[in-house]
């Protein structure tokens, strides 16, 4: 069976590259000549076509419709401008075609790619003679590919897990893990994760950084908080760290530190992200600094703004993140999405999921006081049943504003004991609470580790710190290249 072409493209080359493509015996077939982005979108999640060519000036093509195409098990072919080629290869198609590229060749780079993408009717075995499947027959092949397309999309934005026996499971397509998508149109275009190549823009050498996902259960246990105060003392040890607030919910981390918050530097960041503009140089252009090393990536201004963070962009940030510094630490919401119901539209809590998925290191905060840990205990099991860490990424359990008033005559004791009973957690790290010391960094706008070098709390988190930076870093696979993740 042909598999279905659609095609957004402006000038007479569309016409010639539908006659060429629906010539008899090309295995292709032009389904749809759409207008626009979105008439390629629903024609895309109508199941359709399986290949999708469209003009890169067309407005609204990003990386996040290159994402949204693939999600819906749609190939992507943009044709760029000469001077575009590179900019448009960071937005992740799979493949990038120069605008001087004749009908034929364009045609047969269609063909090409067609070819390697099973065709809709897969799953029917068809045998000589039979009549070709009929319209009755097309919502159980959307239906499996929907299907399809459930089981991997987790896997675009996590990494590939590994196969049984240890060998690295080989993304779809056929390509090896260690291989990109192939991407004609320029020398090296298209090598290794794509955005991740625009980090050349005065990166730091040496191997990617590390990425820290903060993360508890709602109440205010203290995410921010413990936030700002691991960047500072991961900054002490190790150098520039990038601080990121991805909270959707309740940005806080200007607050915290005194930085005006009339512009939101993750939005600013994922904008370029979302056009292949982003690299290390930007990423630290935009985002204000504090205590001489800490580049703080200000959060949304305003909760309702939450789309602004897709995760086809948010990709390419933690990646450049890690590029421009040893450590990336992201303040997170406290809420994350239900299961995929098969839709594939913006959810509420993007931004939350796609730093855990990203994370090396995910920290869990709970409050020390009853009704705190409760909600510590069922937000561990969340976490554990949502499944949504990425692959090799390591849990550390933090136990915040530990005090004798709400735990006990022996506070620390009585924590460990709980969490070791109801959540089988025996390495939890417990912070003090030093509610004067906290209070007086917040008034001066100023971190833990400044104001108050003695304090129990800030002593706590250093620790932590100094754990984080004792653990040798490994070398796994995801999306084609290797990051690291810690282990001891």
């Amino acid at each position: 069976m042909s598999v279905g072409v659609l095609l957004a493209l402006d000038g007479q080359v569309e016409s010639e590259v539908v006659r060429l493509l629906d010539s008899p015996g090309s295995g292709v077939r032009v389904v749809r000549r759409c207008a626009d982005v979105p008439e390629v979108l629903a024609a895309a999640a109508a199941g359709l076509g399986a290949v999708a060519v469209l003009d890169a000036e067309m407005p609204g093509v990003d990386r996040a419709v290159v994402a949204r195409l693939r999600d819906a098990g749609v190939r992507t072919v943009l044709v760029a401008a000469a001077d575009q080629v590179e900019r448009c290869t960071a937005l992740g198609p799979d493949r990038v075609e120069p605008a001087t590229t004749g009908a034929a060749a364009l045609a047969d780079t269609v063909t090409a790619l067609a070819r390697r993408t099973p065709a809709p009717e897969e799953d029917v075995v068809a045998s000589p003679g039979s009549a070709p499947p009929t319209e009755r027959d097309e919502p159980a092949a959307r239906g499996r590919r929907a299907a399809r397309r459930a089981a991997t999309a987790g896997a675009a934005v996590t990494g590939w897990p590994d196969a049984p026996g240890g060998e690295a499971a080989p993304p779809p397509g056929g390509a090896s893990l260690g291989e990109p998508p192939p991407v004609p149109g320029g020398e090296g275009a298209g090598e290794g994760l794509p955005g991740a190549a625009a980090a050349d823009g005065g990166g730091r050498a040496g191997p990617p950084g590390r990425l820290v996902a903060i993360w508890g259960p709602p109440g205010a246990p203290g995410r921010t908080t413990l936030a700002v105060t691991l960047a500072a003392e991961l900054a002490a040890l190790s150098g520039p760290v990038v601080l990121v607030d991805a909270d959707t919910e309740a940005p806080s981390v200007t607050q915290v530190l005194g930085i005006l918050d009339d512009s939101s530097a993750v939005a600013a960041v994922s904008r370029q992200a979302l056009n292949g503009r982003l690299d290390t140089a930007t990423l630290t252009r935009l985002c204000p600094v504090v205590d001489g090393n800490i580049h703080v990536m200000t959060g949304l201004t305003r909760a309702d703004r939450w789309r602004e963070l897709p995760p086809s962009a948010l990709e390419v940030v933690w990646d450049v993140a890690r590029a421009a510094a040893p450590w990336t630490v992201v303040d997170t919401g406290a809420t994350l999405d239900e299961d995929h119901d098969g839709s594939f539209g913006p959810r509420r809590h993007q931004a939350t999921s796609s730093a855990l998925a990203a994370a090396d290191v995910v920290v869990v905060v709970g409050a020390g006081e009853p009704v705190g840990m409760r909600r510590l205990v069922m937000a561990l099991g969340e976490l554990t049943d949502a499944d949504v860490m990425g692959p090799g990424a390591r849990r550390v359990v933090v136990v915040n504003r530990v005090r004798a008033s709400a735990a006990g005559s022996a506070p620390a004791q009585s924590v460990h004991e709980a969490l070791a009973r109801f959540a089988g957690v025996a390495d939890a790290l417990v912070v003090p609470d030093d509610r004067p010391a906290l209070d007086r960094a917040v008034l001066q706008g100023r971190t833990l580790t400044q104001v108050a070098p003695t304090s129990p709390a800030r002593r706590a988190v250093e620790q932590l710190a100094q754990r984080l930076s004792s653990e040798r870093p490994r070398r796994v696979r995801r999306r084609g290249i290797a990051l690291p993740v810690l282990v001891r």
